[in-house]
């Protein structure tokens, strides 16, 4: 395995206002990154994110279920080399019962065709560099099925297969397409769950590090490892 490196390149993150989208940041600058574009949907709290790191945060209003966002996004920050799309919501909705079709395709927008958006618009400045990288948040729930969450397996699932399939067109492109594969983290979207979960904090840690160690696919907690080793994402 290659090792890779976050010092000096410059990153962009989606769903920079959420918890994993922070503690990446803040892991990122630990690792001596120059430049991180933090994305999302919140002004003021992708702002409240610079405190301290004007000279390395610099945040940015990207709605990734609007291609004209995500160009005018591709279009300032054309000089990323690593793009993480990290941009997800769950509305914890099974696929029988009330607006469960408009939840399924709301989670669609977001955690599928999202990215989607993200990788056409920033592909052409991406692959006009030596190497770059795109790391796709994705989760265990994209190669299973937790009923009580089942609209949003089926959307992650989506961007798994996505990934899967469009890393060896990639990597013709000197562009490394990483999936990430976490199980519960302790976030506000998991606030529900009494499962074991991972802190975002660790979760960022082990991230980076299996980032820099060369992997393609990341299991970065316990659970993952697991499910991983009952079932890898090969035979899905």
């Amino acid at each position: 395995m290659t090792k890779r490196t976050f010092e000096n390149k410059t990153a962009l993150i989606t769903g920079a206002d959420g918890g994993i989208g922070t503690a990446l940041i803040r892991e990122l600058i630990k690792r001596n990154i120059a430049k991180v574009y933090a994305t999302g949907i919140s002004a003021d709290r992708l702002n409240l994110l610079t405190s301290g790191y004007a000279d390395k945060i610099v945040p940015i209003v990207l709605d990734v279920t609007d291609e004209d966002s995500v160009n005018s996004g591709a279009a300032l920050c054309n000089d990323a080399d690593i793009i993480i799309n990290n941009a997800g919501v769950e509305l914890k909705s099974d696929f029988i019962g009330k607006n469960a079709a408009q939840k399924a395709l709301f989670e669609m927008k977001v955690n599928y065709i999202g990215v989607i958006n993200m990788i056409n618009s920033f592909l052409p400045p991406l692959k006009q560099k030596s190497k770059s990288y795109i790391l796709n948040i994705l989760s265990v729930g994209s190669t299973a099925v937790v009923k009580r969450i089942a609209t949003y397996c089926a959307s992650k699932s989506a961007a798994h297969i996505l990934t899967q399939s469009l890393r060896s067109e990639l990597n013709v492109m000197n562009i490394d397409l990483i999936g990430v594969y976490p199980g519960y983290v302790d976030t506000s979207m998991s606030a529900d769950v009494t499962s074991e979960k991972i802190t975002p904090e660790i979760l960022a840690i082990n991230i980076c590090n299996d980032f820099e160690n060369g992997l393609m696919d990341i299991f970065p907690d316990k659970m993952s490892t697991n499910f991983y080793n009952k079932k890898p994402i090969s035979m899905f």
